[in-house]
């Protein structure tokens, strides 16, 4: 039996699939593998999809609507504001209530529903009252136009100002073996408040997939060059901690992408993970995990093989770092 995790009133799977890659970070997909992989990804059992406005700015929301919209009701749907594009047509993080509002009356018209079942503020603007930011939010609710409010990203003291604000269904976070912290503190929150931890990026970003071993491989655009633990001597020094972690899981018939994502949704009854692929069989893979029974024994030596101690580098570039809400803990 697959585990299953509450968001809101609604249980969805422990795994959900996440939609970003098809249209940014990595090399976009074409829109026929997009659409194919959608609707394999449904019809093999996923109950989650999770989207944003962010991605391909709007065409991963568009993509959706083409591919799986005649399918609405076999979905729990997940999208995001506050992250987006200015006026140049550059990436913007806008936590303005207008901006907000009229983010999700364009998603809703790209998705093609008329309602968001799950909508997060994207990114914490750091020059925006997180109250004002989060009050469009709820009347956007009020208006019907979503059914539950999460928060991306959030510092622990951001989520507990947002509980006196408003009630948070779940909140979504990096959190995978090789990024633990501020995450899991923010988890242990969730849990004592009742709201849902989803876990981002919970194979690192594609790492523990074990396909990407040659950086020049990749596209110049992805994002991966811009991080630090895919670069030079110390991607290097990351892999072999990886070839660790797939002996490891192959002595237990799994796939080190497997056991990486059982360690995720160990972490609690309310913590799921959305990974994410444009190929079916890693997508099957994946969803297995759901279903996998894998001892605590495994799991702990995982973690103990890759943890943010054993490996190098930071998740982002010190840019990046400095406009996320949940690591301010390091510039002050």
């Amino acid at each position: 039996m697959s585990k299953t995790v509450k968001v809101g009133d609604v249980s969805v799977k422990a795994i959900a699939y996440g939609c970003m890659g098809l249209s940014q970070a990595y090399e976009p997909c074409s829109e026929e593998q997009g659409i194919r992989i959608l609707n394999a990804v449904l019809d093999m059992g996923y109950d989650h999809l999770d989207t944003a406005a962010l991605y391909g700015f709007g065409k991963n929301e568009e993509l959706l609507k083409k591919a799986v919209g005649h399918r609405r009701s076999e979905y729990f749907l997940a999208s995001k504001c506050g992250l987006y594009r200015d006026a140049s047509g550059k990436r913007e993080i806008n936590g303005h209530p207008d901006t907000l509002k009229q983010t999700c009356d364009d998603s809703l018209c790209r998705l093609g529903t008329d309602c968001i079942d799950l909508y997060y503020l994207h990114r914490i603007d750091l020059n925006v009252p997180v109250e004002e930011s989060l009050g469009a939010l709820v009347d956007m609710r009020a208006q019907g136009k979503i059914r539950y409010i999460g928060l991306s990203e959030p510092s622990p003291e951001t989520l507990n100002k947002a509980l006196r604000i408003c009630p948070i269904a779940a909140v979504q976070s990096e959190l995978s073996l090789w990024t633990r912290q501020p995450s899991l503190v923010v988890s242990d929150l969730c849990r004592q408040n009742h709201i849902t931890f989803v876990s981002y990026s919970p194979l690192g970003r594609g790492f523990m997939g074990g396909v990407v071993r040659d950086m020049s491989t990749l596209g110049d655009k992805d994002i991966r060059h811009t991080m630090p633990r895919f670069q030079g001597n110390d991607f290097t020094i990351n892999l072999e901690k990886l070839d660790q972690l797939t002996h490891l899981a192959s002595e237990h018939d799994l796939s080190a992408a497997q056991l990486a994502l059982a360690w995720v949704i160990a972490q609690g009854d309310h913590v799921l993970a959305i990974p994410g692929t444009r190929f079916e069989g890693r997508a099957r893979e994946n969803l297995d995990v759901a279903s996998a029974v894998v001892s605590e024994s495994v799991i702990s030596k995982a973690a103990s093989i890759l943890n943010p101690e054993t490996i190098i580098g930071e998740r982002y570039s010190e840019t990046i770092l400095r406009e996320v809400d949940s690591e301010q803990f390091r510039f002050t």
